[in-house]
């Protein structure tokens, strides 16, 4: 009988109907089981799939996109579900990333085959949004004073795991390649996105890129958290947003928030801990444009040396600390490769450095 992997609670297979009813994400985190599992097996992922998971069409559909991305554009039901398993993705790791809670909150695009998407920019004026009009009276028409909004790149985002040829050849491999994945993914997009750095041919801008930080009040307390906040929503209303902001910040500063504000504070305040201490952001959400490419990439490397250093990696890995060998450790390697980009579609976001609260 064919091992069957555990599914969480409320994303369980309906074996009484055709369709699953399981999240998009879960069919992203199954093809990376699947091709640990085929590696170990030695056969292919599509039959490691029917192994661990009966029939599962989406699953299929995923694992040939990554080599023929035409399947990825089937019209039927698990087409659907696999072009949209990296949103998804990306949705499930909010409650341990800030950035992926924002994408939420936020215009989401798909990349598809083209090679950049143009994100429309913000209408920050009631008069830009239309005129009213008597009965065949004649419409104002205005030109549209919108900012250009954002280019999105697609780049490219890698995220290794090492995994025990046991563990690969269980039927848990998918809740271990499910928590490997999420939390690399999570840790990776939080310290890129919240950071100042340019974009470049390797990876999209952080978010503070290009803006200055506010001076932050003195003297700590209440007094100086109730000026750092009013300051940083004063600037959104300035560039025309503040209409639903959220808050990014260091965890420490987080709870300082949630412990002096009181119960009746109703801005969301999301932790990082990619942001250094004293550091605030408030964005407005739905300015923030996102896309990702709905083909999910796998390689499984048996017998690589690798470095494992997720702050600075060396040019030469042979040179990097620590090291380990995957032979002499009996491990496999699985890489994912995704492709993602981010902008903001106007200027809505402030932030500060060096808060004493």
């Amino acid at each position: 009988m064919a091992a069957r992997a555990f599914s969480p609670p409320g994303e369980r297979e309906d074996t009484g109907s055709a369709i699953k009813k399981l999240r998009p994400s879960i069919y992203f985190f199954r093809a990376a089981a699947s091709v640990l599992h085929a590696h170990v097996k030695r056969c292919t992922p599509e039959r490691s799939a029917n192994e661990l998971f009966g029939r599962d069409v989406v699953t299929e559909i995923l694992l040939r996109a990554a080599s023929g991305s035409a399947t990825i554009a089937s019209s039927s039901w698990a087409g659907a579900l696999a072009a949209t398993s990296i949103e998804d993705t990306v949705m499930q790791i909010s409650s341990i990333s800030a950035f992926a809670a924002l994408v939420q909150k936020g215009l989401k695009l798909d990349f598809g085959g083209y090679a950049y998407i143009k994100a429309p920019g913000r209408l920050v004026d009631a008069n830009d949004g239309g005129t009213w009009v008597a009965e065949a009276a004649p419409v104002t028409v205005r030109a549209q004073r919108i900012t250009s909004g954002a280019l999105l790149e697609p780049r490219k985002l890698l995220v290794i795991a090492g995994i025990s040829e046991e563990m690969a050849a269980s039927s848990n491999i998918e809740n271990v390649s499910r928590a490997l994945m999420s939390e690399g993914l999570a840790l990776k997009l939080d310290a890129t996105a919240f950071d100042a750095n340019a974009g470049d041919a390797s990876r999209p801008p952080g978010l503070l890129n290009g803006l200055a930080g506010l001076t932050p009040t003195a003297g700590g307390g209440l007094a100086a958290l109730q000026g750092d906040l009013q300051q940083l929503m004063a600037a959104l209303v300035t560039a025309g947003a503040g209409r639903d902001p959220t808050i990014v910040t260091h965890p420490a500063q987080a709870l300082t928030i949630k412990l002096m504000a009181g119960p009746k504070f109703d801005i969301p305040v999301l932790s990082s801990s990619a942001l250094p201490a004293g550091t605030v952001i408030m964005i407005e959400g739905s300015s923030l444009a996102t896309a990702f490419s709905g083909v999910p990439e796998f390689d499984v490397g048996q017998y690589p040396l690798l470095t494992f250093d997720d702050t600075s990696p060396p040019a030469d890995p042979m040179t990097g600390q620590p090291t380990r060998s995957t032979f002499q450790t009996d491990e496999l390697a699985l890489r994912a490769r995704l492709r993602c980009a981010w902008g903001m579609r106007g200027p809505h976001l402030s932030w500060l450095s060096g808060a004493t609260w």
